[in-house]
């Protein structure tokens, strides 16, 4: 009972920094938010106004047609990727997280620079040009970043599922497609579930796309709030607003919450006994050809993103954008340098993923002590993603700016939302190679005297030394690209990368912006080189 409560106590750092830096703040602000609007009665005045109502339309709109297409994209080459064995399988799968640790406005240069009013493909093609602005291109943008996890979820649910089973069933005569029906596919339909959960609660809270791809006609509840708290000057509206959020998204996060956990319980994530090899299936190579289909997808958006970069709209020659993207002239317009934007960026995400895996090896100690706890601290740390970016950037500034000093400490608040958002991705990271581990080297370790923190340190951290590198790598990267919650919070002095980009864009500097997307593209492909590089397993 002592060792379960001092274990326990390895939790109150991460409690206390959900509850200082998301439950508490939000909590404030939704009370502060009702009691302005004077009660229920003035905030379903303020949840009946026809601007919010069409957010919240919006939101189900975007959220729901992404998830539909993300699934039918994405199912095929989940089950290619989760059933066949084939050379290379391994280097696809760790590659399909590049998509989702892209940053949001890479994702939106990368749409218009292939579909907009000068894009590679509708120039070659008018009749694609339908694809670069609108519901539409929010579509494609909310495509790139989550197909690649439908595939994901959809092959870990079918890894549960062994070959033995299935030789069974077709020797008791059962064809192919009943062998699918009542064996391997049911399976692969609870992991694409879950990618199309996911997909609906991301795309409905995009915020990037419907800001450069269509405007205000466009806006989701996310974007909504950021516009009426910084530009229609409706705080109270704004707060009312976040509370919506929260409740319109709570079914659907129930419901995903639920779905993943039936993947765990399969088993779903480990490989299947006796994957199947390609062979001649005509159905396996159709599944080939439509993953490579996603694959080519991926890499023309973001090759056209280099392209531009090299090669800007309007002309200017090679290498002109990136001039203009150093030179004084950028700098006056932004308010700050291209290098001291970068150089901003660079450090809140260090110091976000500093505190993400301090904290992702506290709490993972006292998870691997006591395995049951992890379904309890996953809970805790999706809330901040539940509240969504813009609105725990909306409830740090409310709460937490007046006390830490006004618009000069906005970068703790970014430093701080950036590590929240990156939390439960880190502590995966840590929680999937420290479940793998025997007790044998830490039962020694205790044998010998060592404390059983001690023993943690010594015996179990060196064994995952490169869960503990992609973690790191992991919530930098996230940090390296995050723009909702930081366009929210920052001032000129503070911009980053991201927030720069975004203003070269809005306005019209596109030539240089697209300059910028390309350095912000690079240093996030580099990022994820070093992911690789430095971790056994990549996993999302």
């Amino acid at each position: 009972m002592r060792r379960g409560g001092g274990d326990a106590a390895f939790l109150v750092p991460i409690v206390a920094f959900v509850a200082l830096f998301a439950l508490i703040p939000a909590a404030v602000l939704f009370s502060q938010a009702f009691a302005a609007a004077g009660g229920l009665g003035g905030a379903a005045a303020i949840l009946a106004q026809s601007a919010n109502q069409r957010a919240v339309e919006n939101s189900l709109v975007q959220g729901s047609v992404s998830a539909a297409v993300a699934v039918a994209v994405g199912y095929p080459a989940g089950v290619f990727l989760g059933r066949f064995d084939w050379p290379g399988r391994s280097v696809v799968r760790s590659l399909l997280l590049v998509p989702f640790l892209l940053p949001s406005l890479v994702v939106v240069f990368g749409v218009l620079d292939l579909f907009g009013p000068a894009g590679l493909l509708s120039s070659a093609v008018p009749s694609l040009a339908f694809l670069g602005s609108g519901l539409p291109a929010i579509v494609v943008a909310n495509l790139l970043f989550n197909v690649p996890i439908v595939i994901l979820f959809t092959a870990a649910g079918g890894g549960g599922s062994g070959r033995s089973l299935e030789e069974s069933a077709a020797t008791l005569g059962a064809s192919p497609g009943r062998v699918y029906l009542d064996v391997w596919g049911p399976p692969t339909w609870v992991g694409a579930c879950a990618g199309g959960l996911l997909t609906f609660l991301f795309s409905s809270l995009s915020f990037a796309p419907p800001l450069l791809l269509c405007g205000p006609g466009c806006y989701t509840v996310e974007a909504q709030v950021w516009f009426l708290d910084t530009l229609g000057l409706e705080p109270t509206a704004a707060g009312v607003l976040s509370v919506a959020i929260v409740l319109l998204f709570l079914l659907p996060t129930a419901a995903y919450l639920g779905v993943l956990g039936r993947i765990r319980a399969s088993g779903g994530g480990s490989d299947p006994v006796g994957r199947a090899r390609l062979g001649r299936s005509p159905l396996a190579w159709a599944l080939a050809a439509e993953t490579v289909a996603v694959l080519a997808g991926v890499v023309a958006l973001l090759g056209a993103v280099l392209y531009r970069t090299v090669l800007p709209v309007g002309g200017g020659g090679v290498g002109s954008a990136w001039a203009a993207l150093f030179s004084s002239s950028t700098a006056d317009r932004l308010g700050i340098s291209i290098e001291g934007a970068v150089g901003n960026t660079l450090f809140f995400a260090s110091i976000a993923a500093a505190i993400a895996v301090v904290l992702g090896i506290l709490s993972g100690f006292a998870v691997a002590r006591r395995p049951r706890r992890a379904g309890a601290v996953g809970l805790l740390l999706f809330v901040p993603l539940l509240l969504s970016p813009v609105v725990l950037a909306f409830s740090l500034a409310q709460f937490w700016r007046p006390l830490l000093g006004g618009e000069s400490t906005v970068w703790a608040l970014v430093i701080l939302s950036q590590a929240t958002l990156a939390l439960p991705f880190a502590l995966q990271s840590l929680e999937i190679p420290l479940a793998a581990l025997g007790p044998e080297e830490r039962d020694a370790a205790r044998t010998l005297g060592a404390t059983g923190w001690g023993a943690f340190l010594d015996a179990d951290l060196p064994r995952v030394r490169d869960g503990l590198v992609t973690a790191g790598l992991f919530a930098f990267a996230l940090g390296l690209g995050e723009f909702t919650a930081t366009y929210f919070l920052v001032t000129p002095t503070f911009a980053t990368l991201p927030v720069a980009l975004y203003t070269l864009a809005n306005t019209r500097y596109f030539a240089v912006a697209d300059a910028a997307a390309g350095l912000l593209l690079i240093l996030s492909l580099a990022v994820f080189l070093a992911l690789v590089l430095g971790g056994r397993r990549v996993e999302l």
